[in-house]
């Protein structure tokens, strides 16, 4: 842990540490992986996964990747306020009273709505420029897109406009991450590339062919297409275990394949507000769900389900101080949650807790908050509430990445990233 960070911010109770280091490492590792002719797009919807849209969008941008990818209109608006400049790329739906808003000579749009391409259309002419977009294809996901012969369709009628350009096209797949058995994902590339040849063969001109997330990024070079569209890896964590698993299998089948190595990104902690004694048989939290076996110590943490720590970790999950776990007791509440300290030396108000992240020489990972869940390291991180302060921490210069492509690292220096309750603690000064 950062401990000369931590005494700059005694003011936070709980907070999430962004490390630049990560980012940069696993945008190399993804680098390698595509290479300088494929495009390495980077999801940042959903607040980056929650661990900050706009840092987080910048920070990769710095470390390399060429495009930033969002779900809604707003993500995009929002970047674009913040100044960047890049290429976006909306892969959600956009409605059409939202097109003037989020129409950018630089921001595709996925498309399958012949209504949002007459309002993109009309939005590109009022501004002067042009809109790309990509007609997405249905293989199989039954999400969004359209059949090869309607996407066609689409794309004829997206030829007689002006104020928007036919770019390319896209899809999704189902379950490459969720199984070892990848039989369904090969019959959805082939529908794509049936697509292809069906565009090309009706006179569009496709820049852009793309489909690969993280999982298909790291497991097939034919999936790469123009472009990747990598989301969870770029936040260091792996897709799922079945991905990783294929992985190994490949390599250790055919002695070839990928294994990135993948550092997480985000770690959350929180300070000890209330050290306190319960007595042997005393019961800890609502419900009286727990009760001590034996003399005990608790420590009271300000962090409960509303802040994001799920209540499905109610008398399962542990957490890390100095070093050492110390499991839940009782039930999560809204916004505190109490361990068992019993065991562990010189904790005291102020005492730093891991929620997620290393300590020493234990860890707790998303994959493991995840697997106590019953659910998936996605919605772990993308759900910490946006009240919980972001900052950037500049630990390059601690930090060997992948390649030595990047100029001398400056003085470290943390950056807090804007929060719900950063902005609220700033407006009382």
């Amino acid at each position: 842990m950062n401990h000369a960070f931590h005494q700059t911010i005694l003011h936070e109770s709980s907070w999430c540490e962004i490390s630049k280091s990560a980012i940069h490492s696993n945008v190399e590792n993804l680098r390698h992986r595509v290479g300088q002719s494929v495009l390495l797009g980077v999801v940042v919807k959903s607040d980056a996964y929650g661990h900050g849209l706009i840092p987080c969008a910048q920070e990769f941008l710095q470390a390399g990747a060429d495009w930033l990818v969002v779900n809604f209109a707003y993500e995009a608006i929002k970047l674009r306020q913040a100044g960047i400049a890049a290429p976006i790329y909306v892969c959600g739906n956009v409605s059409a009273p939202q097109a003037p808003a989020v129409a950018h000579p630089q921001t595709r749009l996925a498309i399958y709505d012949w209504e949002v391409a007459q309002a993109l259309a009309q939005a590109g002419q009022a501004g002067g420029f042009t809109v790309p977009v990509h007609i997405l294809i249905e293989t199989g996901t039954h999400r969004q897109g359209l059949t090869i012969e309607t996407a066609l369709e689409l794309a004829a009628a997206i030829d007689q406009l002006a104020g928007i350009q036919l770019e390319g096209i896209a899809t999704h797949y189902a379950d490459i991450e969720d199984t070892t058995d990848h039989r369904f994902a090969h019959q959805q590339l082939a529908h794509l590339q049936a697509a292809e040849q069906a565009f090309r063969q009706a006179g569009h001109d496709l820049k852009v062919v793309q489909s690969a997330n993280s999982a298909a990024t790291i497991l097939w070079q034919q999936t790469h297409g123009a472009m990747v569209r990598v989301g969870i890896a770029a936040y260091g964590l792996w897709p799922s275990k079945e991905t990783y698993a294929k992985v190994l299998q490949t390599f250790a089948d055919r002695g070839e394949g990928f294994i990135p190595h993948l550092k997480p990104v985000l770690s959350w902690r929180a300070r000890v507000v209330q050290v306190k004694p319960v007595p042997a048989g005393g019961y800890v939290g609502y419900g009286r769900t727990f009760r001590a076996p034996y003399p005990m110590t608790i420590a009271v943490l300000p962090i409960g389900y509303h802040e994001g720590y799920d209540r499905r970790l109610s008398n399962l999950g542990h957490v890390i101080i100095n070093g050492m776990r110390a499991p839940i007791c009782g039930r999560i509440c809204m916004n505190m949650m109490m361990v068992d300290v019993t065991h562990i030396p010189n904790v005291t108000v102020g005492t730093i807790a891991t929620l997620l992240g290393q300590d020493g020489e234990e860890q707790v990972s998303a994959e493991q908050l995840a697997s106590w869940m019953g659910t998936i390291n996605y919605e772990v991180v993308a759900r910490i509430h946006p009240s919980q302060p972001r900052y950037l921490l500049d630990d390059l210069a601690s930090e060997t990445l992948f390649s030595s492509d990047f100029p001398p690292a400056q003085t470290p220096v943390q950056t807090p990233v804007p929060s719900e309750r950063s902005a609220r603690s700033m407006s009382l000064f």
